[in-house]
């Protein structure tokens, strides 16, 4: 068999090596074939997230999601000495499958990660979530009356930012720690992010009244199929309300049609948003055809999402021109940037 000599081909065979490494570990744990699917489907993501923080050269993501992956370990009581052996028979694989040069790279990263799954599932301690009337009016599926809430204080004088920032915002971050720590199903995330965007859809009729004179314009668009798309939405809305044209893209669009459509109708600065590794060869991607294109040379790129928040210089990794914590942030950089190049 011919070895693995770059991170994508770690990517491309990941069901063979996952394989691999399930029947290797099963040889010795013949009870494994009651899980196997599950192995299988733990073991490729895994893959995915190695072969991912290999090709961009940050090591931060692969340990970022094994502290992730030790957290859930824990809570669904995995036997710790179960994984260490995988570990190792993962560790015995790459050796035998990956090219002298992958594996040099790879040790590396993956030991940190299994640093970091160890540490986490040793340690792990539940973010403290504040319930507040918003949040629990949406865990119990009462849409209404988060709806109330919400109107409730631009009645009494909070402006739109400040509804963005002060309670959906951190609502929802709140519901993400919420579903890692599976105290909410992932069909109650859907719903609660569904019913914050029909919120924010009842609001609109105000974000309009609230908009000044444009001056600048920016495009904002989610990588891949990123499925947390309400994040770059609200980011949008953000330009909006700060004077800005803005054109929202979403997601699931291929590199060449957004590059075309900058072309069609360029704008000062985009926004991309990737909320997980999982897109991060479609943001580099995008970034490297807008920078290599004369026509964009002057347009400005920043990027946002969880996975740039745990990665503090992935930004830079990627060739952006920033990252934005939130989307006030995303604004005031946004601002600067195209000041340097307009002004």
């Amino acid at each position: 068999m011919d070895k693995y000599m770059l991170p994508m081909d770690i990517f491309k065979n990941k069901e063979d090596i996952a394989m691999q490494i399930y029947k290797q570990d099963l040889a010795s744990n013949p009870s494994l074939v009651q899980i196997k699917d599950k192995y299988l489907q733990d073991t490729i993501y895994t893959l995915r997230f190695l072969s991912t923080s290999l090709e961009v050269g940050e090591p931060l993501i692969f340990a970022n999601y094994m502290k992730w992956f030790g957290s859930l370990a824990n809570y669904l009581h995995f036997n710790l000495d179960a994984m260490k052996h995988h570990f190792e028979i993962s560790t015995n694989i790459y050796k035998k499958s990956f090219s002298q040069e992958l594996l040099e790279l790879s040790m590396h990263t993956y030991k940190l990660g299994i640093d970091s799954f160890e540490q986490s599932f040793l340690l792990n301690k539940p973010t403290v979530v504040d319930y507040d009337d918003f949040l629990n009016y949406l865990i119990a599926m009462d849409s209404d009356q988060a709806y109330q809430y919400v109107l409730k204080h631009v009645d009494a004088g909070m402006d739109l930012k400040e509804v963005y920032l002060n309670i959906l915002q951190p609502t929802l971050y709140k519901v993400g720690d919420l579903w890692q720590q599976r105290v909410i199903t992932v069909a109650k995330e859907h719903y609660i992010t569904a019913a914050i965007q029909h919120i924010i859809g009842k609001l609109y009729s105000k974000l309009f009244t609230y908009k000044e004179s444009s001056r600048y314009s920016m495009t904002a668009v989610c990588a891949g199929n990123e499925l947390h798309e309400i994040g770059m939405r609200m980011v949008a809305d953000f330009f909006e309300l700060s004077g800005w044209d803005s054109i929202y893209l979403g997601s699931n669009i291929p590199v060449s049609t957004i590059i075309d459509q900058l072309l069609e109708r360029p704008t000062h600065l985009v926004a991309i948003s990737a909320t997980t590794s999982s897109q991060l060869i479609e943001v580099r991607d995008l970034i490297r055809k807008i920078k290599s294109n004369p026509s964009l040379k002057y347009t400005k790129i920043i990027v946002g999402g969880r996975v740039f928040n745990e990665t503090p210089l992935l930004w830079k990794t990627l060739g952006a021109d920033g990252n934005a914590l939130d989307a006030e942030q995303a604004v005031i950089l946004g601002a600067l940037l195209v000041g340097e190049s307009y002004e």
